[in-house]
C-alpha cells in the first residue's frame, strides 16, 4: 500500500513536470509560428469615415513572432489592394483550452491613420487559418482564409 502510495506521488509529479515543460513549448496547440497570407473585402459602419467607399478589397499578413503554451503573439500588418504602405498592429492571443484549434487575438494600432483595436477568432484547420474581424470602436468587420507564406517558419 505504501508503495503504491509512492508511486502515486511519483507519477503525479512526473506529470505536473511534463505538463509545465509542455505548456512552456506550446505543445498541444498547433505550432502557427510565421507568416500568414491572404485577401478579403472589408466593410465599414455608416458612422466610419470610410463608409462611403464601400466595400473594400484588402490584403493582410498575421505572421505569429511567438507561442508560449496557449498564448499568441503576432503582429498584423494590412493594407487596401493597391496601396504601398502597410498598416500596423500588434496583438495578443491565447488558444482555447476546450478546443485547441481555436483562438483569439487582440490587436491595438500602432501606425497609421486607419488603425483601430478589435478581435480576431480564428481558426487553424487544414494548414489554413480562417479568421474572422470585429472593430467595434471602428464599425469595421471582415472574414478572410489565410495561407503560410513560402518560406515562413
Amino acid at each position: 500500500m505504501v508503495l503504491n502510495f509512492i508511486r502515486s506521488l511519483a507519477t503525479i509529479a512526473l506529470l505536473a513536470v511534463a505538463s509545465a515543460t509542455s505548456a512552456d513549448e506550446g505543445s498541444g496547440f498547433p505550432q502557427i509560428v510565421g507568416t500568414w497570407h491572404g485577401t478579403y473585402l472589408v466593410g465599414f459602419a455608416k458612422s466610419n469615415p470610410n463608409h462611403e467607399k464601400g466595400l473594400l478589397k484588402t490584403e493582410m499578413e498575421l505572421e505569429i513572432t511567438k507561442l508560449d503554451g496557449n498564448l499568441i503573439t503576432a503582429t498584423n500588418r494590412w493594407r487596401r489592394i493597391g496601396d504601398t504602405d502597410w498598416i500596423v498592429e500588434e496583438a495578443m492571443g491565447t488558444f482555447s483550452l476546450d478546443e485547441p484549434t481555436r483562438f483569439v487575438l487582440a490587436e491595438a494600432g500602432i501606425s497609421g491613420d486607419d488603425v483601430s483595436a478589435g478581435i480576431f477568432n480564428g481558426v487553424y484547420l487544414d494548414d489554413v487559418i480562417m479568421i474572422t474581424y470585429a472593430g467595434p470602436g471602428t464599425g469595421v468587420s471582415f472574414a478572410a482564409q489565410l495561407v503560410k507564406k513560402d518560406g515562413s517558419n
